[in-house]
This record gives structure tokens, C-alpha cells and sequence, in this order.
């Protein structure tokens, strides 16, 4: 278990800046590849209803997956195995959509986790739905007490059973009067877990009755196949253990709590999250609340116009479902066996994985030993995720173009960190950086030439050939480029035919 560090911010922020001084991180970024066809068409419906959130939403379908497939599919790693599941933390503003995607997504998880429920009951001889930690269940948590999420025991309690038997004076039954009930909290059980408000979590300031919150989200992000991830707590009134199995994946949004960079970078259990840090800036909330105003009065669908894609996207992932048991099937039951590496795969990752170590280099010691800790969970965020491009496309094998999807993947979650560090450890007033960072890109983008005609629109320019003037003109590395351009990129359009080509959606001035 990863150990709290002292470390002072304005380290953090020397170490930090040591980005801008060369090209380090380039050498480990993957070139633009398409994500599988399942999880763009998830990303643009989701997209429709949760504006500008478009990372976000495609995760929401990978953390799904992941969930579904916990006993089915394992990434080896020698002795070892990974499961897919996938844990994700979405800090962002508020206002910003991160609710109106947990209502979309709801429905979705509820209706997904029925069919595979009640799955075992459409076989060739069927048998009963899953129940128990099996069980596929959609939580929510209000409450989040360590009891509340634990559970408790009731002990020597009436039994019931053994009421109902007497009642039809039934002599015989052999039920006992007095039983011991467990009463299990929201972590128990398959499925995921939401938090809606993660703020309020402990994990960001701990209170009386939150003590062991951050103890409890480190044990059930451990992998599956081994005891590690099951949660043993002490009933002191009696004497007893209450052992709660959480097999479940984490959906947690939250706004950006006070002191967050240094948080992010000192509580153990981040590295166990796949995080993705973010504060909105001013001029995509204005288009956010301009977009807003635009519908109101306007009746597009009606109030159940999600209803038909929530259907559409129970069934992809039910058939997905079917299709990664058919292949369980074939490899004899063994998971590990469901997707495999090849070994180009293997050897895009090693490459990933010394450009990361070049990267490192350029950190003090200490700054170096907490960052490390993230390293280790992206390299396995990426086999994970190749893991289940690999499933989304029906292929048996896990090739290099999947490695590069999930290094896509990674590559968003690991800028919006980075991006939070920098910003914040300035301590620049944010309106103020988002105004620069915004007239950097637009200034790089007025200077590229040629500007080209692209489907028959004038007004493109090739967006390699713009970051190599960003580059120019702020004197820096490309990794300042991306690592920013998330913030500004509701500024641009983009599309991808040979190459990758933005065009401007408004003027300068406006």
C-alpha cells in the first residue's frame, strides 16, 4: 500500500516545470488512432446529452465494460493477473455536466445489469438469476459512513423462516428461532458504485466518523483473484468480523476540493483511480450556458428521448457480454486466455514504458518517488484498456493499435493532472491563464500556413504544422501543447482524414 509523502508544493511546482524544457513526454505519446466503433458511437450519444465532456463519456463505457467482464477476461502478467475493472475519478467545475451524464448512464447500467442477471436463465438448461456478490447492482450512496458502505450484523435475531413455519404449524421443520443476520452497505457485491458528491467522501479531509474511508476505497480497487481486496472489519460489540466482498468498479464525479494538487499527489489511493482532473475554463461555460439558453423553450424528443439509446447501448454491451463467454468457452474457462498479447503489442508497450522512464528522469527524488506510483498504475491502466479495445473489436489477440488506443486513453487522464499542477501551483488567477493559454493557441493557429480547403471548407491548417508553430512561438516542448490544448479545444474543429486538420470556430476577438 502506497505510503502518505510530505511533500511541499512549491517542489512540486519546480519539479513540474521542468516539462517545459524539452520534448521529454513526446517520446511516449502514441499517434492519433480510432477507438473502437462501439465506444465513439457511446461517446457521441453521450456526448449529446452531457455537452463538451466527451473524455468523460467514452471512459463511462470502459469503466462499464470493464465491470462485466471481471470474471471472464484477465490481462497475465506472469503468476499474476490484472482484472479489467476500471476505478474512475472525474474531478471537474460544477455546472459543468457531470450529473447529467450520471442520469443518461444510469438507466443504462440498471438495464445492462438485469440482462446479464438474468442471463444463466436463457441457456441451454437454464438455472436461476446471479444473486448473492454475483449479483450486477447499480449503487448510489447517499450516506458515506464507513457503516453505510460496510454494512453490519444483527446477532441472534428472529429467524423469518422459522416465523412462517409456525404459522402453519408446520412440526416438521427443523429452522432455527435465532439467527445471525449480515446487513451488507453499498460496497458489497458486483456492479458499480457512483458518488455523486465525492467531496464529501474523507478522502480529501477525513472526519470522525470517515476515519478509514481512504482504507476502505484502497482494499476494493485491488485485484480480484486473491483476498486482498476483501474488506475485514471488527465488530467489537461482537467479537466478531464482517467481511464484505467488493467486486465492484467506481464511478465517482466530484468538483475540485481545496488543496486537490497536493492531495492527488500524497493519499495512496489516487494511484489505484483512473483520475481526470479539469476546471472548465470561462469561455467554454459561456458556450456551455450560451448552448443551454439556446434549447430552452425547444422540444427535441421529449422527456424520454435518452430511453431508445439507453436500450441500444444495454444490447451492445449484452452482445459483447455473449461474445467474450463464447470465447471463455473455447479457451477451456481460463480468462487469462481471452485476449492475448502479441508480441508487437509487447514491444509497443516496452517502448511506451522507456519513454516514460525517460520522462521521470527530469523529477527530484522526491517528487520522482510519488509520480513513480502513478507510472506504475498507467502502465497498467494501458493493458487494461488495450485489453478491452482488443474485446470491443472481437479480436482475440491484443495487438500494437491496441496498446496505442489505450496510451490514447491514459494520455488525456495523464495531461489533465499534469495541467492541474501547473496551473495551480502558480497560483495565477485561473481566468487569467485561460485567457493566455487561449491566445497562445489561437496566435499559433493564425500564423500556420497553408490554410487548406477541407470537404470543400476553406480555413484548415494541418495540426502537426500548427503545434510546430505553438512550438516556435512559445519556445517550448510539444508536450506544452497537449498538455493544454484540452482546455482551449472547444475553440477549434477538428477532423481527421489522412491527417488531422483544426480549423477555428471563432474570431479572436469575440
Amino acid at each position: 500500500m502506497a505510503e502518505d509523502l510530505d511533500i511541499d508544493e512549491w517542489d512540486m511546482y519546480d519539479a513540474l516545470a521542468k516539462m517545459n524544457e524539452g520534448d521529454s513526454l513526446t517520446v511516449v505519446r502514441s499517434k492519433k488512432t480510432e477507438l473502437p466503433k462501439d465506444a465513439l458511437r457511446w461517446r457521441d450519444v453521450v456526448g449529446e446529452f452531457s455537452l463538451y465532456n466527451e473524455y468523460p463519456a467514452v471512459m463511462s463505457y470502459y469503466v462499464t465494460l470493464g465491470q462485466m467482464l471481471k470474471d471472464m477476461v484477465r490481462i497475465p502478467i506472469g503468476r499474476l493477473s490484472l482484472d479489467p475493472r476500471i476505478h474512475y475519478c472525474w474531478i471537474q467545475t460544477a455546472r459543468s455536466g457531470k450529473t447529467t451524464m450520471f442520469d443518461f448512464l444510469s438507466p443504462v447500467w440498471k438495464r445492462t445489469f438485469n440482462l446479464i442477471n438474468n442471463h444463466p436463465t436463457t441457456r441451454d438448461e437454464p438455472s436461476l438469476p446471479l444473486t448473492g456478490v454475483k449479483e450486477f447492482t447499480l449503487n448510489n450512496p447517499d450516506s458515506f459512513t464507513d457503516q453505510a458502505l460496510l454494512g453490519t450484523m444483527k446477532i441472534n435475531t428472529p429467524n423469518p423462516d422459522y416465523s412462517r413455519a409456525d404459522a402453519r404449524n408446520d412440526e416438521d421443520y427443523d429452522i432455527p428461532e435465532l439467527i445471525d443476520m449480515t446487513i451488507y452497505g453499498s460496497l458489497y457485491g458486483s456492479g458499480i458504485i457512483a458518488f455523486d458528491e465525492f467531496e464529501h467522501s474523507g478522502i480529501f479531509k477525513e472526519s470522525q466518523h470517515k476515519q478509514e474511508t481512504v482504507m476502505l476505497f484502497q482494499k476494493f480497487m485491488n485485484r480480484l483473484d486473491s483476498d486482498s481486496h476483501l474488506i475485514r472489519k471488527r465488530l467489537t460489540e461482537w467479537g466478531r468480523d464482517l467481511v464484505v466482498d467488493s467486486q465492484r468498479s467506481l464511478w465517482a464525479t466530484t468538483l475540485p476540493p481545496e488543496g486537490l494538487e497536493k492531495v492527488i499527489l500524497t493519499k495512496g489511493v489516487f494511484q489505484r483511480m483512473w483520475l481526470y482532473v479539469r476546471e472548465v475554463p470561462e469561455s467554454l461555460k459561456q458556450k456551455m450556458e450560451e448552448d443551454y439558453i439556446d434549447m430552452i423553450g425547444e422540444i427535441i424528443e421529449g422527456e424520454d428521448g435518452a430511453a431508445p439509446y439507453q436500450e441500444e447501448f444495454a444490447e451492445m454491451l449484452y452482445n459483447t457480454y455473449r461474445w467474450v463467454e463464447q470465447r471463455l468457452e473455447e479457451e477451456d474457462g481460463d480468462p487469462r486466455k481471452v485476449v492475448m498479447f502479441s508480441d508487437d503489442a509487447q514491444k509497443r508497450l516496452k517502448t511506451v514504458w522507456k519513454g516514460m522512464r525517460k520522462y521521470m528522469n527530469n523529477f527530484d527524488d522526491n517528487i520522482y518517488e510519488a509520480l513513480n506510483t502513478f507510472l506504475m498504475n498507467m502502465i497498467n491502466n494501458i493493458c487494461i484498456a488495450a485489453g478491452l479495445c482488443a474485446v470491443a473489436e472481437r479480436s482475440k489477440v491484443i495487438t500494437a493499435k491496441h496498446i496505442n488506443q489505450g496510451r490514447q486513453l491514459t494520455d488525456e487522464s495523464f495531461d489533465s493532472i499534469t495541467g492541474w499542477f501547473t496551473d495551480k501551483l502558480k497560483k495565477r488567477p485561473k481566468r487569467l491563464a485561460d485567457k493566455n493559454n487561449e491566445k497562445m493557441y489561437i496566435a499559433a493557429y493564425n500564423s500556420t500556413s497553408p490554410k487548406v480547403k477541407v470537404n470543400g471548407i476553406a480555413g484548415w491548417v494541418d495540426k502537426r504544422l500548427m503545434i510546430e508553430t505553438f512550438r516556435k512561438q512559445e519556445q517550448c516542448g510539444r508536450n506544452k501543447f497537449y498538455r493544454h490544448w484540452q482546455s482551449v479545444s472547444h475553440l477549434f474543429e477538428e477532423v481527421r482524414t489522412s491527417k488531422t486538420f483544426v480549423k477555428l470556430k471563432v474570431k479572436e476577438d469575440e
